[in-house]
């Protein structure tokens, strides 16, 4: 069994992981939402499903989908009966268009907007959104400040932020099992769905070097995010994060 990392940090970027990261989401972009299904064994409809009642949607609102991949969050604030107004954000082209591209049993309510973007550098203005959420995606930035930063800045005072994001189980006997399943089963399993293991080694090292949830909490309070929770779903597979912009809060800008 591999130890967890004591030592891991959000302080250092990693220069060239953006790059590695869309090379692999776009080699694996058309089978992703299958392999997501397969390999979580279905829990990830319901860690979704209680990541959106953490977003109080209203008529109106306009919420970005950040990292957004296939649109998954995005399909379900436009489905019939909804309110929101989503907008997909990813940097992988081939995962948007598998998500423009998916077919639905019903046309949804209100119209969703695919943009192919850099999560640190947003082309959006000043507070666009009411609400932003991310999933899977926070592990994955070069620089999680910068990109914090941008959502803070995106987002409109009092809006709110919802982060779902892989974590390590709190039970030793599972943590056990989870990690003999992440780096024994899953690049194989991966590679049979998709025909790619490369995305998948990479996956479960990136959960196991990724901080604790109590020091991410704890990074989104110094990025200016208020009444910030953390909630474990699955005994910790997934931790879903919740913060809200600051009123009047000056957003710290991006270095040159």
């Amino acid at each position: 069994m591999r130890k967890q990392n004591q030592n891991r940090t959000l302080e250092t970027p990693a220069p060239g992981k953006k790059k590695k990261i869309t090379q692999y989401f776009d080699a694996i972009g058309q089978r992703y939402d299958l392999a997501d299904t397969l390999m979580s064994f279905g829990l990830h409809f319901s860690w979704r499903k209680n990541s959106l009642r953490q977003l109080d949607i209203k008529t109106g609102y306009r919420i970005l989908d950040l990292c957004g991949g296939a649109g998954e969050f995005a399909r379900r604030i436009a489905g019939t009966g909804t309110k929101g107004l989503p907008v997909v954000c990813d940097l992988s082209r081939t995962m948007l268009a598998a998500g423009k591209n998916k077919r639905t049993g019903h046309a949804p309510q209100n119209p969703i907007q695919w943009v192919q973007s850099d999560a640190e550098h947003l082309g959006f203005a000043d507070n666009a959104f009411d609400a932003v959420i991310v999933g899977y995606g926070i592990r994955n930035l070069e620089n999680i400040h910068h990109g914090l930063q941008e959502i803070n800045r995106v987002l409109i005072p009092g809006g709110q932020l919802v982060i779902m994001e892989f974590s390590i189980p709190q039970n030793r006997w599972l943590r056990t099992l989870y990690h003999w399943y992440s780096f024994k089963i899953m690049p194989t399993f991966g590679k049979v769905i998709t025909g790619e293991n490369a995305p998948f080694i990479y996956l479960a090292e990136s959960i196991r070097s990724f901080p604790p949830p109590e020091k991410v909490q704890g990074l989104l309070v110094s990025e200016g995010f208020i009444r910030v929770t953390c909630q474990r779903l699955s005994n910790g597979l997934v931790t879903v994060y919740s913060g809200t912009k600051q009123n009047n809060i000056f957003a710290p800008k991006l270095p040159a």
